[in-house]
């Protein structure tokens, strides 16, 4: 028996629980203080950055789980979740269950995700443009871009570093590949994958 190797396998897991208690216990604080709702039994490793824009919407479901930190997800975990609304009106409403590690989920308008759906590491959802796509710089430089609501089903699985961009519905059950850009609507029991991303 590898004595040495179980001891530091305990030690790891306690290092963890602990660090996960730390974690979540501030982000429902901070949370609290910045007008985001959070379900119970949430679950954190590492403290995710939340902007909420006055008098708009982040509603975070129950048993969620968000890691935000480098020794989180063996996969890849480089930076913090950032979940955050851009202007009042807009709203983040993220279901039940819900597993994000290394996210960005940035609304203009509207961003809606499902329970129980699984948000690869370093993937970014957002429903704009951000800037004008004129062939004009200074339009370009000076004018917002375009935004559409995005619609993600329950049940999904996004993939590692998947890019989620305006105007998108994922339907119920579907898995989009890693590294995928998502530019048109998935069908819900599909499987997904490609630049732009489509149906396999």
């Amino acid at each position: 028996m590898d004595i040495k190797g179980t001891t530091f396998y305990h030690l790891h897991k306690l290092r963890q629980t602990i660090h996960q208690a730390i974690s979540t216990f501030s982000t429902l604080i901070i949370a609290k203080m910045k007008g985001v709702s959070i379900g119970k039994g949430l679950a954190c490793r590492g403290i995710p950055y939340l902007y909420r824009n006055p008098h708009s919407v982040i509603s975070i479901g129950k048993r969620c789980s968000i890691w935000s930190s480098f020794h989180s997800n063996n996969i890849g975990s480089m930076c913090r979740s950032r979940i955050c609304t851009q202007k009042p009106t807009a709203k983040i409403i993220i279901g039940d269950g819900v597993g994000m590690s290394a996210v960005t989920i940035t609304a203009h308008e509207s961003i809606l995700i499902g329970s129980d759906t699984m948000i690869g590491a370093g993937s970014v959802i957002t429903d704009s443009d951000w800037h004008s796509l004129s062939l004009d710089p200074h339009e370009r430089h000076t004018q917002d871009g375009k935004t559409s609501p995005v619609t993600i089903g329950c049940n999904v699985f996004i993939g590692t570093r998947c890019l989620i961009l305006k105007g998108v519905n994922i339907g119920d059950n579907a898995i989009i590949g890693a590294g995928s850009v998502v530019t048109r609507d998935i069908p819900a029991n599909a499987r997904a994958a490609g630049n732009p991303c489509i149906v396999r």
